[in-house]
This record gives C-alpha cells, sequence and structure tokens, in this order.
C-alpha cells in the first residue's frame, strides 16, 4: 500500500509527461489500426462466405434473400468503417499535435524539422508513381475501409434490384 501511495504521489516532469502522451497516443492509433482491419478482414469473410456459398450451393443465382442479407451486412461494415476512418484522422491529430509539442520541449532551433511519426512532407504529397509503392490520397488505405463495403452494398442493391 505504500508504494501504491508513492508512486500516485510523485509526479512527472512535464518533459517526461509530454514524451509518455506521445508514445500513449501512437500506442492507441496503431492498437485502433489493428483493431480496424480485423474487422474489415471479419466482414469481407462475411461477405465472400455470402457470394461463394450462394454461388456454388445455389446453382449461381443470387436469391432477393441473400441480396438483402448482403445489403444489411454491407451496411453495418459501411458504418463501422466510416467510424473507423473518422477516428483515424482524430488519433492522427492527436499524434500531431503532441508530437509538436514534445518537439517544441525537446528540440532545438539549430537541429533540422522534426518530423512526427505518419507525417508525410510536402515533397512527397505529389503522387510519384513506383510499381512497388504509390498513394492517392482519394483512396489511401483508411478510406477504403469505408469506400469498400459502400461499393459493396451498391453491388447487393444492384444484385437485388436487377
Amino acid at each position: 500500500m505504500t508504494s501504491l501511495m508513492i508512486e500516485t504521489s510523485e509526479t512527472l516532469p512535464p518533459k517526461d509527461f509530454l514524451i509518455k502522451d506521445y508514445e500513449l497516443k501512437i500506442k492507441y492509433l496503431t492498437d485502433h489500426f489493428s483493431r480496424m482491419w480485423t474487422r474489415f478482414n471479419y466482414f469481407v469473410g462475411i461477405e465472400s462466405a455470402l457470394v461463394g456459398g450462394k454461388l456454388i450451393f445455389g446453382h449461381g443465382k443470387l436469391s432477393p434473400e441473400v441480396a438483402a442479407v448482403g445489403m444489411v451486412v454491407s451496411l453495418i461494415w459501411y458504418v463501422m468503417g466510416a467510424e473507423d476512418r473518422f477516428l483515424v484522422r482524430v488519433y492522427r491529430e492527436h499524434v500531431k499535435r503532441a508530437a509538436d509539442l514534445v518537439a517544441q520541449s525537446q528540440w532545438s532551433a539549430n537541429q533540422p524539422p522534426y518530423r512526427h511519426v505518419g507525417e508525410v512532407e510536402e515533397s512527397s504529397k505529389a503522387v510519384r508513381w513506383k510499381l512497388s509503392g504509390w498513394r492517392l490520397e482519394p483512396i489511401s488505405t483508411t478510406r477504403l475501409a469505408a469506400l469498400i463495403p459502400l461499393l459493396v452494398l451498391i453491388a447487393w442493391l444492384g444484385v437485388l434490384f436487377i
């Protein structure tokens, strides 16, 4: 009990607090990515089972009932993906702000500019097409977590109404 009281009565110096805060925010963002892609994979599995199972065992035809289930699952998937994308933006902003505070407290003016985790330099924002690595911001990976289920939902609507 005494050691607990000592630990809780001590406070971190401001610089140490800022560094710890930055580390925790990065961990939270990283953990969120893990949870986000785990959810995404579950929904991919469910959608694949719906389509594959019906095509294999339903003689290649998708019934309106399966399309309705697919639509509901896709809608839930889209909502989850959009929520995840929103939280990614929020957590990235938290990381950026924490990094700025750490840099202000730790970084001297005679050093090159500090770049926090995930920061993209202006010169890198232009699309550089290489077969092994490229990025288009409108279809970034975290945006795809919401865009793919939206496209699947539209496909299910097409199956249901066509």
